[in-house]
């Protein structure tokens, strides 16, 4: 970039207009999550055909496809057939916006380091996010954490978080070992002990993802904070369905676990990842 630019690129991340950019980069991404997450349950690709409306295959037009605001213009309905377009596309895009944006003031507006390297923190952990939003929506829909997403990621973030140095490659082997290890080991546990499954192994191929790019030190935050979320959600739903008189399936209902490890891993991100106990205190009340 010439030296004459330079000032200028850094003055539009650093002001409004760089949050604004970001958003809106993070929204347009959200849209193509909404493509991952429609498609690969089914085996179908992500790159071709282009997007199509669900009910009458129509091929939608791109000012028909823009994040959040085409579901507002055409009022949640297809221009061609008038079906009805589902909330969780507008809200993934959402999602993904405001996790995006969240990434830039971490990492760019109160990251450390020079404007380089504040940007590839952005990326990469920008599409970290988005890769657990992805995993989230298809767990919750599906209760599948698909290979086609987990697998590829754990090396890609491997591999790309040596660029970022923010943690060692032997932590992020140890990371992926224990992570993938640990859920094994309680599933196969589970078993033996009940002859029914308990966690799926997507799980422990969801902790090896978390485990390659943050280090087995995120490995206790995101179980913690996942297995409280979890209880937080699951036991009020869980006793609504007893009071309804669904008591005779309570032991066999299935509840997906990648969503509640995907918010637990946000978590330490966000509010630990790089940070001292004294930066931690210093955001705690009363501290």
């Amino acid at each position: 970039m010439p030296p004459d630019i330079f000032p200028f690129f850094e003055w539009f991340v650093r002001s409004s207009w760089g949050l604004v950019f970001a958003t809106l980069w993070g929204a347009l991404w959200g849209s193509f999550a909404n493509v991952c997450v429609y498609r690969l349950p089914r085996g179908l690709s992500v790159v071709r055909p282009s997007s199509r409306c669900p009910s009458c295959h129509a091929e939608i037009a791109w000012f028909d496809n823009i994040p959040v605001l085409s579901f507002a213009l055409l009022r949640g309905r297809c221009r061609r057939c008038r079906a009805s377009i589902g909330w969780q596309y507008p809200l993934l895009e959402a999602l993904a916006a405001t996790l995006t944006a969240m990434v830039f003031v971490r990492f760019v507006l109160h990251g450390r380091g020079e404007l380089p390297a504040q940007l590839v923190h952005f990326v990469v952990y920008s599409y970290f996010v988005l890769v657990l939003l992805v995993l989230t929506a298809i767990d919750l829909q599906h209760l599948l954490l698909p290979d086609r997403v987990t697998l590829p990621s754990i090396v890609f973030f491997f591999f790309v978080g040596r660029l970022l140095g923010d943690v060692g490659w032997v932590d992020s082997l140890i990371g992926m070992t224990i992570g993938y290890g640990l859920i094994w080991v309680i599933s196969e546990a589970y078993y033996r002990l009940t002859g029914r499954e308990g966690l799926g192994l997507g799980d422990g191929k969801l902790l090896a993802l978390v485990g390659a790019l943050l280090g087995w030190q995120a490995l206790p935050w995101t179980l913690f904070v996942g297995s409280v979320l979890g209880s937080l959600v699951t036991v009020p739903w869980l006793w609504w369905r007893k009071r309804r008189g669904d008591t005779g399936t309570m032991r066999h209902v299935a509840v997906p676990f990648g969503p509640f490890l995907s918010m637990g891993a946000v978590f330490y991100l966000f509010c630990l990842l790089g940070r001292s106990l004294d930066e931690i205190a210093a955001y705690l009340p009363g501290m």
